[in-house]
């Protein structure tokens, strides 16, 4: 990188911290620090839902998809995330800021202390907590294999500068500076793809003589089709299905946008503004992706390519704001999930060995909370250094859009009142018996045939066992709801309050 690109991505972190000291301001106890006091504007969440789905790992994991099978990946996952938020926008978004005003809560897993009980809301806190810190350790390490590619900065370097910026404005700011960061971050990624879309078209038709729609006549058959071998039907509705508890809210970083939401109106346009975004913007991010195999016909390593195509057809200074805008994608969703992870554990676990950690008030001490930050963004870094290569990224795409359902299903259900009479048991055993699923797959594998379960079964099979589990598990051994939690769920799902009758009819 030339000085222009060096300074194109010192104001890029310059705004990002401004950004950070300027949310400090209007935090003033731990709901303002952990969920915006429920103040966050629709406009803002449903941006910053959007680009939390985003990370390097989009610039190098499903680069190598969109080389390899083409136009698949908008398939399973651009519409994918589209349709899981559209449809959360009339299930489940209106759900969360309903949640937040009845019980107010501060992190998205608080809840399910009442709704089951508490062990079976640590079971789910600590299993989602460990799978949090992988997912984000990969991100990381990801940003950090693009800032070597770029810049030829240690990978070890780039991992202390991703993570080190993330925790800078995240244990400052908290959701807010989380928020406002990641519109300023939009805008910055909205420049680079509009950037790296338009100087690859111009290749295009320089050197192949074709443009966005007719370079597919060019690329193989198979590069303009639905599904792929290895990305079938079978692997995308797995996939779907870890999209739709992702987007709403088993992610927690997600299911925070919509608890901040000022009404449940809000919170449904959030989703839908997020959705209406997977839908259209992935279709300029990924064409100079899918258009690479025309420029490396036979790459080795094409998880690397968009790196190349900005360092190759860009100017000095744009491949700075290139560069920034994936870095952009990847903080976005670090710190969402940091600060996410840290309200569960401030609010959820910290609670159960030391009880003041709330107070009368419902608060948790500010300085607790940011002490939580820093330590959960500084062991995300320690867990990215020593992961040692790319292992971690396939982390990403396998192993955590693998396990998010078992542990999303009894928090998700749970806010239905169709599922009412799902209790501790079914949630605990869905979350277990889909983990064990997982796992005692990927290890079967491991030891026939010497490597892990392929994408499809690993997708398919731990969110299906889990849905199942959970459901009939509550029709085979129904519990009859507390009568806090038949109010709290009729309140949620817009159903008038129980009478007694009603309830002992009902039971």
């Amino acid at each position: 990188m030339q000085t222009l690109d060096w300074i194109s991505l010192g104001l890029f972190f310059a705004v990002l911290i401004i950004i950070g000291l300027y949310s400090v301001l209007s935090i003033k106890q731990s709901k303002d620090f952990l969920v915006g006091g429920g103040k966050l504007p629709w406009q803002i969440g449903g941006i910053s839902h959007h680009v939390g789905g985003y990370s390097a790992v989009v610039f190098t994991a499903y680069t190598m998809f969109c080389y390899r099978d083409g136009f698949s990946i908008y398939i399973w996952w651009a519409l994918g995330f589209g349709v899981a938020c559209l449809l959360g926008a009339w299930l489940v978004a209106p759900k969360w800021s309903k949640l937040r005003k009845e019980l107010e809560v501060q992190s998205p897993t608080e809840y399910l202390a009442v709704r089951y009980n508490v062990p079976t809301q640590q079971v789910i806190v600590w299993m989602g907590t460990v799978l949090k810190m992988l997912d984000l350790a990969g991100k990381t390490l990801a940003m950090a294999v693009i800032l070597y590619g770029f810049a030829g900065v240690p990978v070890y370097q780039g991992i202390l500068i991703t993570g080190g910026v993330s925790l800078a404005y995240t244990v400052l700011g908290g959701f807010m500076a989380s928020t406002r960061n990641d519109v300023f971050q939009f805008l910055v990624q909205l420049a680079g793809g509009l950037l790296m879309f338009f100087f690859v078209l111009a290749h295009l038709k320089g050197e192949f003589g074709c443009n966005y729609f007719t370079m597919w006549d060019k690329l193989p058959v198979s590069h303009f089709t639905l599904f792929s071998e290895e990305c079938d039907l079978f692997f995308a509705i797995g996939f779907w299905l870890a999209l739709f508890f992702a987007a709403n809210g088993g992610n927690w970083g997600a299911g925070l946008r919509f608890m901040a939401a000022p009404s449940p109106e809000m919170a449904r346009k959030t989703a839908a503004l997020s959705g209406w975004l997977y839908l259209i913007w992935p279709l300029i991010l990924f064409a100079p992706m899918w258009a690479s195999p025309l420029f490396y016909p036979d790459m080795a390593k094409p998880d690397i390519i968009y790196t190349l195509m900005a360092k190759q057809f860009l100017p000095a200074g744009l491949v700075g704001v290139v560069l920034a805008s994936m870095f952009a994608a990847s903080i976005s969703t670090i710190a969402a999930d940091c600060n996410a992870i840290s309200g569960v554990i401030a609010r959820d676990i910290a609670p159960q060995f030391h009880k003041k950690l709330i107070d009368e008030n419902g608060q948790t001490p500010l300085w607790f909370v940011r002490t939580v930050s820093f330590f959960m963004a500084a062991g995300m870094m320690v867990i990215a250094i020593f992961s040692g290569d790319n292992g971690v990224v396939q982390l990403v795409v396998k192993w955590f859009s693998g396990l998010i359902a078992p542990i999303s299903v009894p928090l998700i259900f749970g806010l239905f009142y169709r599922f009412r009479r799902c209790g501790a048991t079914a949630a605990i055993l869905s979350t277990v018996i889909g983990v064990g699923v997982f796992l005692g797959m990927e290890g079967y594998c491991w030891m026939t045939v010497g490597k892990g379960v392929g994408l499809s079964n690993a997708l398919f099979y731990p969110a299906v066992s889990s849905m199942v589990v959970y459901i009939v598990v509550g029709m085979l051994f129904p519990q009859v709801p507390h009568p806090r939690v038949e109010n709290l769920l009729r309140e949620v799902n817009n159903l008038p309050p129980a009478t007694v009758s009603a309830e002992e009819t009902n039971g």
